[in-house]
């Protein structure tokens, strides 16, 4: 090799050194991602980003991940903290965040005293915490158990994966990130929570009432965990309409909730006004009370029949029953010994995919609906959008009364008729007109009402309210209802975050099996047989070009 050329080449080392070192320099002060997914899944949504923008006192977030996690927690950790980082890009510096190795914040002392073992009085090898576990375990991050290979030997290590949002003497904790499906949600609303709870300059937190009275549920006893979900971003309050000519101005939404007894016309004037005025309202109603340990319903007339047809949608007569169904925990006395099994039970509908396109249903599943009236859409005004949003399975159907609620019914093929698919929870949204400058109008009289139109509304139909009781707020009942709420509130945004990562894509259908095939197994080894094209094409043009230079 010429002097010149070992020149060159050592000329060339140092610009691409340099050149690293310049990129990773600049580096510092700058975040960027490219998200190539279908629906942005790295990439924040507006509604974080707004969230960010709001903020005007300091929030801290503190990340406690051990050190050098197994997989797939290591992965974890590093979404995590580009998260963290894209976080702090977007809040114009009024959130600050800390990635803390545990293990590096002890002491000595706390090293010296994890060495000391004890014995408890069963035997056991026991250790007391260090100040950084005690510390952690009272702010409600706690440590937990994982399998790390190390020396070829599996070993159950302790390890921490937790993150606490500080923001003065107001704290939110996610204890325990297992996954980073729903992570931006719980984060942005924890971030939320903590800078509403101060009533940050520019912070309002949107209030929503629950109607009372008519013999519906107590909203302390029968819907506290309802209550306590919405607590967590909104204002909750309990109206009581006997008496008053409107519904308070600064309310976001209203629910009205299992009414037993028919709203008087003034209470129905008064929701009526305050959709009209752009505001939105959930019904929950039920035509029947059920009693389910005696196995028997009644009919109730709540008396909103009439306005609920005006806006365009209609509670049909009868129950939704579904082949898909929840199962209840039946006891049964046989001899000596109570006998308690699950069996399936077709008054609670449990579809196993709600829609993957409604932005209320998107990714929601495992959501079960007790006691429920079909619903039907009817025609409605010129940009009126109403839309079935939970329905039956295509093995659904309706019966009448009387009901036979017993578990163990039998029901055979030949005593079912009109399966298919029916609505029970329906959403409409636009111009809505006002169901009292209808009837008025019907009568030809003159209005009782202020306001005869709304310019965009948002109404909020479900045929039964079982569902949002405590007796039957599971998880995915919650998540779902969550949902309905932020929608009624408008809070749109928030529906996009909670549903990011949940949402599947599937292979068309349509396709024949070797069309599916030829995608599936493409979509494994293509893009690595791509490279490995590219590397041959590319080794074979630079042999090439050896080859003439050579001649």
């Amino acid at each position: 090799m010429s002097q010149k050329k070992a020149i060159d080449i050592t000329m060339m080392t140092g610009a691409v050194l340099g050149s690293l070192v310049l990129l990773n320099l600049l580096g510092l002060g700058l975040f960027g991602r490219l998200d190539l997914t279908r629906d942005g899944e790295f990439t924040l949504s507006e509604a974080t980003k707004q969230t960010l923008r709001s903020l005007t006192d300091d929030v801290t977030i503190r990340a406690y991940f051990t050190k050098e996690l197994p997989p797939p927690y290591a992965a974890n950790s590093r979404y995590v903290h580009d998260m963290l980082e894209e976080y702090y890009t977007h809040s114009h510096g009024n959130l600050r965040y800390e990635f803390i190795d545990p293990v590096s914040e002890e002491t000595d002392r706390d090293k010296e005293s994890k060495k000391e073992l004890k014995q408890d009085i069963f035997g056991r090898q026991i250790r007391e915490e260090t100040t950084v576990e005690k510390e952690l375990r009272e702010q409600g991050i706690p440590s937990v158990q994982v399998r790390v290979n190390e020396g070829d030997k599996l070993e159950v290590k302790q390890a921490y994966m937790g993150i606490l949002i500080k923001q003065g003497d107001r704290k939110e904790v996610i204890p325990v990130v297992q996954g980073t499906d729903g992570l931006e949600y719980n984060l942005t609303t924890a971030i939320r929570r903590v800078s509403r709870g101060g009533g940050s300059a520019g912070v309002t937190i949107p209030k929503i009432a629950i109607l009372t009275g008519h013999g519906a549920p107590d909203p302390k006893e029968k819907l506290s965990k309802l209550v306590g979900l919405m607590q967590q971003l909104y204002d909750v309050s309990f109206l009581d309409l006997a008496g008053k000519s409107e519904v308070p101005a600064d309310l976001s939404a209203l629910l009205v909730v299992g009414p037993q007894s028919a709203l008087s016309e003034q209470e129905q004037q008064a929701i009526d006004q305050f959709i009209m005025s752009g505001k939105s309202v959930g019904f929950f109603l039920s035509p029947i009370a059920v009693e389910l340990r005696k196995l028997q319903s009644d009919p109730v007339e709540h008396g909103l029949t009439s306005m609920l047809e005006s806006y365009g949608v209609r509670i049909d007569p009868g129950q939704v029953l579904d082949i898909e169904c929840a199962q209840l925990n039946v006891s049964q006395q046989r001899g000596f010994m109570q006998i308690t099994q699950p069996v399936n039970y077709p008054f609670m509908p449990m579809p196993k995919a709600l829609s993957a396109t409604n932005p209320l249903t998107r990714g929601m599943g495992e959501a079960a609906f007790p006691f429920m009236s079909p619903l039907s859409i009817l025609p409605g005004a010129t940009g009126v959008k109403a839309e079935a949003v939970v329905s039956t399975s295509n093995q659904g159907w309706v019966e009448q009364p009387p009901y036979n609620l017993d578990p163990f019914y039998r029901r055979t093929a030949g005593s079912i008729s009109g399966m298919g698919i029916y609505p029970y929870i329906v959403t409409v949204q636009g111009p809505l007109k006002s169901h009292f400058a209808q009837r008025a109008e019907a009568q030809a009289v003159t209005s009782p009402v202020a306001k005869a139109n709304a310019e965009d509304a948002r109404v909020l139909v479900a045929g039964g309210f079982s569902f949002i009781t405590d007796e039957f707020f599971t998880p995915g009942n919650q998540a779902l209802v969550s949902n309905f709420v932020d929608w009624l509130v408008r809070d749109d945004g928030l529906l996009a975050v909670r549903a990011r990562g949940l949402a599947s894509a599937p292979i068309d259908d349509k396709l024949s099996e070797t069309k599916r095939n030829l995608v599936k197994y493409g979509n494994i080894v293509g893009l690595p047989v791509a490279f490995i094209a590219f590397g041959i094409f590319w080794w074979r043009r630079r042999e090439a070009s050896r080859a003439e230079a050579v001649l």
